[in-house]
């Protein structure tokens, strides 16, 4: 049964301080909202309606042939270079997410690493902190992956991958001496 509530509360420590670190991204450091940038969209153009009795080609010519007045033209335009800013600030916003998760994804893994080593009675504490961590990481990953460099990406992934590693064998080397001496 204490083999239960230690996963539950393991698991519950990691939901728990993930949400906090996507709130408190959030609040201190929120992204773009569409409706903030009034961008207006332009009226739909009106579509011109072919007689049953024309061959394809006419009615092609008689479509092709509606063009779009000039006030329709500088809505459309208008509401294209609004949707490019915001695209544009959208995508600035989800390298710089990827770069804070990343960065706070990796403190929260190394914090669970001084929770493991320090308080080893509470492992359900350092692998809900490790997993919160770990999450953080790939959501930061998935929120910034179309907006963010792939050099940028590959260097953030050896680093995470290489602090990983290195505090896996720490952890591993720590528990094998303990088990050893027993």
């Amino acid at each position: 049964m204490a083999q239960i509530m230690n996963t539950v509360f393991g698991i519950g420590v990691a939901v728990i301080l993930f949400v906090v670190v996507l709130l408190g991204i959030n609040v201190f450091y929120p992204g773009p909202n569409w409706d903030d940038y009034n961008c207006t969209e332009p009226k739909p153009v009106e579509l011109q309606v072919c007689n049953p009795n024309m061959t394809v080609g006419d009615c092609y010519t008689v479509v092709a042939g509606k063009q779009l007045n000039e006030s329709e033209t500088q809505q459309q335009q208008a509401f294209e270079d609004c949707n490019k800013i915001f695209m544009k600030d959208n995508d600035v916003y989800g390298r710089n997410f990827l770069l804070i998760t990343n960065i706070i994804g990796v403190i929260i893994i190394i914090a669970s690493l001084f929770l493991f080593l320090n308080v080893p009675t509470m492992i359900n504490l350092s692998a809900g902190t490790a997993f919160a961590g770990l999450v953080s990481i790939f959501a930061g990953f998935i929120r910034g992956w179309s907006s963010t460099n792939d050099k940028i990406k590959f260097i953030m992934g050896v680093i995470i991958a290489i602090i990983i590693v290195v505090l896996a064998v720490i952890i591993n080397k720590k528990y094998s001496t303990k088990k050893k001496r027993k």
